[in-house]
């Protein structure tokens, strides 16, 4: 394939007047995404996204224009792009928004080259594509509130939808973690499984270890449990083992590691049981399937994190296929420019997803007309640490 033009694209969905989205790290005042639009000579479009822009979507702009010097001028095959990018971005681009950024290019890129292909993006990427699962199941993520109410309210409906696997947020503390799991406990229908997120790998002031094992503790005892999501700071790999030693319940992480290398030190400390890397943040799917498969030699699952616009989803659920990964994040909390951002609504029902539905060729993520005007991006708002 060949680039003609890149650009990206900042749009916000104002969430302000909807019921509060609150976690123990802070509050979600706006939806906001960072795409990046790729065209090639014969006027094909593919679409990437930047997913660290749910904090920092002011960011993409500036990057994409010091990635520009560096893409081909001639054909390439977008496969390799990621690396290399990386191969002359060393100085500056190890990790972080810019490994996003980087990500966002190459999933365009792939997307973009599926459509002249004419294959769906999974067959694109698929080693075997004749392997490909037929259907992946898919968790409902979101509980994130005020009370103990609203996060319960959120997964009965859940339930109602079908979904097995409820996922929901640590609350202000501890102690109001517990509260919720006890509340809810009796409330939930049979067979549902719940994951809990203390949402530590981010937070500005991260719970003791101590606090992290209890509250597991508590989850493992309380609840019908899957696993213990992020419960210690990203950068803190000893406090992951300590509490994977501790607690039978698997431990997880990290959604915000964007190298490679971090999910490797996690892993030979054994901090963790369950991966989750994000395609659009640790650098592409290169680099994303390279950390699946060093789970998969040790023994380690692996659960894609996907949090953001319709492209984003699109993406990851087109990754998990290609890969044979049997569940997927989906988030249900409210954000119309999710859908807006779908060429048609996602093939899930009753938990499940349906690769047959994704039949288009590329992804199936738009930028349809009027979305810059409609979610006009609104700086300075979004996903908010405490």
């Amino acid at each position: 394939m060949r680039i003609e033009t890149v650009r990206s694209v900042l749009l916000t969905y104002d969430n302000r007047n909807d019921p509060p989205l609150e976690w123990v790290g802070g509050r979600i005042w706006a939806w906001n995404a960072a795409l990046v639009e790729v065209r090639t000579p014969d006027g094909t479009i593919g679409l990437g996204e930047v997913s660290q822009a749910t904090m920092a979507a002011e960011a993409v702009p500036g990057l994409l224009m010091a990635l520009e010097p560096y893409l081909p001028d001639d054909d390439f095959r977008a496969a390799d792009i990621g690396d290399h990018l990386r191969s002359f971005t060393r100085f500056w681009a190890r990790g972080g928004i810019a490994s996003g950024v980087i990500a966002a290019v190459e999933m365009a890129c792939l997307d973009a080259e599926a459509k002249e292909n004419g294959v769906p993006l999974w067959r694109h990427l698929a080693e075997d594509p004749d392997a490909v699962p037929d259907s992946i199941r898919g968790y409902a993520s979101g509980g994130l509130g005020v009370t103990k109410e609203q996060v319960h309210e959120w997964v009965a409906q859940q339930e109602d939808a079908g979904f097995g696997t409820v996922k929901i947020r640590a609350m202000r503390d501890p102690q109001t973690t517990v509260a919720l799991m006890e509340h809810i406990a009796p409330l939930l229908q049979s067979g549902t499984r719940v994951a809990l997120d203390l949402v530590q790998g981010c937070a500005s002031r991260p719970w003791s270890v101590d606090d992290a094992i209890k509250v597991g503790q508590a989850f493992q005892t309380t609840l019908p449990f899957h696993w213990y999501e992020e419960p210690c700071a990203a950068e803190d790999v000893a406090g992951y083992a300590a509490v994977t030693v501790a607690l039978d319940v698997p431990v997880s992480g990290v959604e915000s590691y964007s190298i490679r290398d971090q999910f490797e030190h996690l892993m030979d400390a054994n901090g963790v049981r369950v991966v989750q890397p994000d395609v659009g943040m640790v650098g592409g799917f290169a680099e994303f399937r390279r950390v699946v498969t060093d789970a998969r030699r040790r023994g380690v699952d692996s659960i894609p994190h996907v949090w953001g616009s319709g492209v984003q989803l699109l993406n990851s659920a087109h990754v998990a296929f290609a890969l044979g990964m049997p569940l997927l994040e989906v988030c249900t909390l409210k954000n119309p420019m999710r859908e807006a951002t779908q060429s048609k609504p996602f093939p899930i029902a009753n938990g499940v997803i349906d690769r047959a539905a994704l039949s288009e060729p590329g992804s199936g993520a738009i930028l349809p007309d009027g979305a810059e005007e409609e979610f006009s991006f609104v700086p300075a708002l979004g996903m908010k640490i405490s």
